[in-house]
């Protein structure tokens, strides 16, 4: 059975949505934390139980929740290069240049 193509327009948008959760609700929790009069995003979640306190640990939820979406589409895109992850082959090459 041939494989089908991925869809790569999709992952890379569902990367950018992650992004964009992570820094509104990371930065919705940062206000909140050193603010505590700041009612987070407009008072979106002003009917979560637990005040401030649930509040800003339903939005640090929400900002780890975009964190791995984004992450996980991110790893899903087919590499067009090598990863950055694959140190020890660079250092081989660097070895073999210096004589070390």
């Amino acid at each position: 059975m041939p494989k089908q193509p991925e869809n790569r327009a999709g992952y890379l948008a569902l990367e950018a949505v992650g992004m964009v959760i992570t820094a509104l609700s990371a930065q919705a929790v940062i206000r909140g934390f050193f603010n505590p009069e700041y009612e987070p995003l407009w008072g979106i979640f002003n009917g979560v139980p637990g005040g401030l306190s649930g509040q800003m640990i339903l939005l640090a939820f929400i900002a780890l929740v975009g964190t791995v979406f984004g992450g996980w589409a991110h790893i899903r895109q087919e590499p067009s290069t090598e990863r950055a992850a694959h140190f020890r082959g660079a250092r081989r090459k660097y070895r073999r240049n210096t004589g070390k």
